[in-house]
């Protein structure tokens, strides 16, 4: 090696822990080719786990030698996902040298005419442009040089098919199916009121309302603010008062997000928060905090009619809320009458290892009281 050559060593890209529930994940698609030079805390992957997206990042710059995985592929934590290595790339290193004629042979004004129609590209890129015919002066680069990626050549050409990632998704809802069906649960229903909470509902969603009560609720009957511990044998409190929002993703499948202290701060500042995480989860931007363990998950069906259902637990969690449709019902009176009122049915299941009929029901009068009086 002579004095002016980078120093380069060969490291390796692991699968990362992306959650404290997280076992393993399912890769979902490449956002990298082998090939290609990537920057430290660039998205290079795609994974799925517990039900969400999340994006891999390179954990240091280097150029990426090779992929170990397909989409579809089960992969364990701290598995190699890629192998990349780390120096500082020769500045020409992107041109491809059969695309360069010796300087003996080509004019000077040859040379500069020939050095402002050169397409900067990894040789990789080229190659692939090569055989499928792509002219790469209409490729848009992405390199961290500008120069044209093999992913970039890859935009033109194939993607991962659609069907892959929703088949890595209902891979992943199989097994957390499984392993919720296992658990020992029961269901309570409850048909809220929803007049005082109409009246003081401005611009915020009906989930976020939901929301925001189950972690008051979670404040006050912390035994449900845990996970099952298979370890314990019981269930393990946790740090911070979380709630997990089911997001449905048309094409793909279910997937979960949670909303850090959603009880607190005002309302407005908290709807745009669910908001927000819900698009994140929805468009697959999910990130580490969207994944924090929860105690309970609202799942909200009432938008598709669906007046009353049964949702399953996701494992570890203790609890799942089911939200119906919101609509115009009789409701009885004091004098044995009826009146119109705006009312949703409610459903919360629970693990009976953790908790007992009378426990789910003062947790759920607890929560009426929050969405129908406000206290």
């Amino acid at each position: 090696m002579t004095s002016d050559a980078a120093a380069t060593s060969t490291r390796d890209i692991r699968l990362p822990a992306l959650s404290a529930t997280m076992e393993s994940a399912t890769l979902i698609e490449w956002r990298i080719r082998a090939g290609d030079t990537v920057a430290q805390g660039q998205p290079i992957a795609e994974v799925e786990t517990d039900k969400v997206d999340m994006e891999v990042e390179a954990p240091f710059a280097g150029t990426v030698v090779s992929l170990g995985f397909q989409p579809g592929d089960q992969l364990a934590i701290g598995e190699v996902m890629a192998t990349a290595i780390t120096a500082d790339e020769d500045l020409l290193g992107f041109l491809d040298q059969a695309d360069a004629a010796p300087a003996s042979t080509v004019s000077t004004a040859a040379l500069a005419a020939k050095s402002s129609a050169i397409i900067k590209a990894a040789p990789a890129a080229r190659r692939l442009a090569r055989e499928n015919g792509l002219d790469l002066s209409g490729v848009r680069p992405t390199g961290t040089r500008r120069q044209v990626t093999i992913d970039d050549v890859h935009a033109h050409l194939d993607r991962p098919a659609p069907e892959q990632r929703t088949a890595a998704t209902r891979r992943a809802t199989e097994a957390v199916v499984n392993r919720s069906a296992a658990i020992p649960q029961f269901t309570l229903y409850r048909q809220l009121d929803l007049t005082w909470a109409n009246a003081e509902k401005r611009a915020e969603s009906w989930t976020t309302i939901f929301v925001r009560a189950v972690a008051s609720t979670l404040r006050l009957h912390s035994d449900f603010n845990a996970q099952w511990s298979d370890e314990d044998g019981a269930p393990r409190p946790l740090d911070a008062v979380r709630v997990t929002i089911a997001v449905d993703r048309p094409g793909i499948g279910l997937t979960t997000a949670a909303v850090a202290d959603p009880d607190q701060g005002d309302i407005a500042s908290v709807d745009r928060l669910v908001r927000q995480v819900i698009d994140r989860a929805r468009s697959s931007k999910a990130r580490p905090g969207d994944l924090a363990p929860a105690g309970l998950t609202v799942s909200n069906l009432g938008g598709f009619g669906v007046d009353r259902f049964n949702a399953m637990i996701t494992p570890p969690q203790l609890a799942v809320l089911s939200v119906g449709a919101i609509g115009m019902r009789a409701v009885a009176t004091g004098s044995a009458g009826l009146r119109a009122a705006l009312t949703c049915e409610v459903g919360l299941t629970i693990d009976h290892r953790a908790a007992d009929g009378a426990d789910g029901a003062r947790f759920l009068d607890t929560f009426a009281d929050l969405v129908e009086r406000g206290r």
